[in-house]
């Protein structure tokens, strides 16, 4: 034993000596314990995009977002930490257990927002959370140290998972029906999750049978988008919001209220990129990952404009917060197209002229200072959105992105021919209510709103988006 009589903590405080002394797992039980949660996780973030449009709530979709990109960022981590452990990347193309595979396909079978949350959030992320643990606890933190680290990166931010989806199932389960529903569901769910003898597949072996399955029956998620009870005007196609920012002659203030609105309306851009991920199979794992940051953003960017409202005062679930865009995408065009309709979108908010910079400004020269800071954050956010779809479309149009426009352009005329013939659903709000709102909001009355129409929308003008 050697002296130790400075009193600097060993092993550069990674652990206690007796942690680091122990044996612990080998490096196969390592990185098989580590495929299955990257497996878990891949699962959860395809779960999220499977069910974001179908969830009416707002704020259950909010969430879906951001715990489907923080997943995707903990799958590219662990299966780089996978690939150190003498794993080829070709090991992470298969799952390691059906048995699990089996769990998660039961989980995506969840019928409405309670069986949602309550699988997810009341089953299976805090049995991975347990998962967790249980492999901080049996390796070794010196031999194993990437992993430990990474792992505790994960489990802070399951943690803070679960508690939102803890304090979000009491919310949906106020009456008994809904109580039923979800202990019926978790009952199920936990019988499938002992046969996978946890989510590290080292629990003992269950007795019992397991109840008939759900996922018997094929999934098709709902690509278009809903919205509950709080809000109307979900087809409406006046958008008045998208000409009076862009109309220099109304008073700045004005203006910017309009981008506040415009940011709040986003909410049904993530709704589309839900859609293109939920149908495009066999694409790569970073594809995947960049999509789901992307939806994340856009999520994000709408509760930008939730934010700003509701600091102002305004019960923003009462404006027509619509629907129309991805509504128009799902309807109408091919997963494909619908991404390349989002590029050329993306492409257009990025000259200086009439694009991001732009709104930026306009945000600052009204003197909102809250507004100014989230138009600089949407701003940076758009720029890494415009490098996506220029990264992942590249090999589609072989590097001529002029041909991505066009075709874009002859999407958005399908979109309104299709309208012409089929039109959307009612639910419209009066056509001055822009007037209304804008002059409560800024305390004077305000000019009527230019009318806009579907035939007039172009993908690179950036209008709807």
């Amino acid at each position: 034993m050697p002296s130790r009589q400075l009193r600097i903590p060993s092993f550069a405080g990674v652990c206690a000596p007796e942690k680091a002394q122990r044996t612990g797992i080998s490096v196969n039980e390592a990185s098989h314990r580590l495929r299955r949660f990257c497996l878990t996780m891949e699962r959860f973030a395809f779960i999220a995009t499977a069910h974001l449009n179908a969830s009416p709530e707002w704020e259950i979709k909010s969430a879906l977002a951001l715990h489907a990109w923080l997943d995707a960022e903990h799958v590219t981590a662990l299966r780089e930490r996978v690939t150190e452990l003498r794993e080829s990347t070709t090991s992470l193309q298969h799952g390691p257990d059906a048995r699990l595979a089996a769990l998660l396909e039961e989980a995506l079978h969840a019928r409405g927002s309670v069986e949602l949350i309550t699988g997810i959030y009341g089953v299976l992320r805090p049995a991975f959370a347990d998962a967790i643990r249980r492999y901080l606890e049996d390796t070794n933190p010196l031999a194993d140290q990437p992993s430990c680290r990474e792992l505790k990166i994960v489990l802070m931010e399951e943690e803070e998972a679960i508690a939102w989806g803890r304090d979000t199932l009491a919310a949906l389960t106020s009456s008994a029906e809904a109580r039923r529903q979800s202990e019926d569901w978790a009952l199920h769910l936990h019988a499938y999750l002992a046969a996978a003898r946890g989510i590290d597949g080292t629990l003992p072996e269950p007795e019992h049978d397991l109840p008939a399955p759900r996922a018997a029956e094929p999934f098709r998620p709902e690509i278009l988008p809903h919205r509950d009870a709080r809000f109307s005007g979900l087809f409406d196609q006046t958008i008045p919001a998208d000409t009076i920012y862009a109309d220099t002659s109304r008073p700045i203030e004005e203006r910017n209220l309009a981008l506040l609105f415009k940011r709040l309306r986003e909410m049904d851009v993530p709704e589309a990129i839900a859609g293109i991920l939920a149908e495009t199979p066999g694409k790569s794992w970073e594809f995947y990952h960049d999509m789901l940051r992307q939806m994340w953003d856009e999520a994000r960017h709408a509760l930008l404009g939730e934010a700003a409202l509701e600091a102002r005062g305004v019960d923003w679930t009462r404006l027509p917060v619509n629907v129309t865009f991805s509504y128009k995408l799902a309807r109408f065009c091919t997963p494909l197209e619908r991404h390349i309709l989002l590029f050329a979108i993306e492409q257009s908010l990025m000259p200086s002229r009439r694009g991001k910079r732009w709104e930026w400004t306009i945000a600052r020269e009204s003197g909102d200072k809250l507004s100014t800071t989230f138009h600089d954050f949407d701003w940076a956010d758009e720029v890494l959105h415009a490098a996506i779809g220029k990264k992942h479309l590249r090999g589609v149009f072989h590097g001529d992105f002029n041909a991505a426009f066009k075709q874009a352009e002859e999407l958005a005329k399908r979109i309104a021919e299709g309208l012409e013939r089929d039109p959307m659903p009612g639910d419209t709000p009066p056509e001055d209510w822009w007037e209304k709102f804008a002059s409560q909001v800024l305390g004077r009355k305000v000019d009527p709103a230019p009318k806009t129409h579907v035939k007039e929308w172009s993908p690179t003008t950036g209008a709807s988006a």
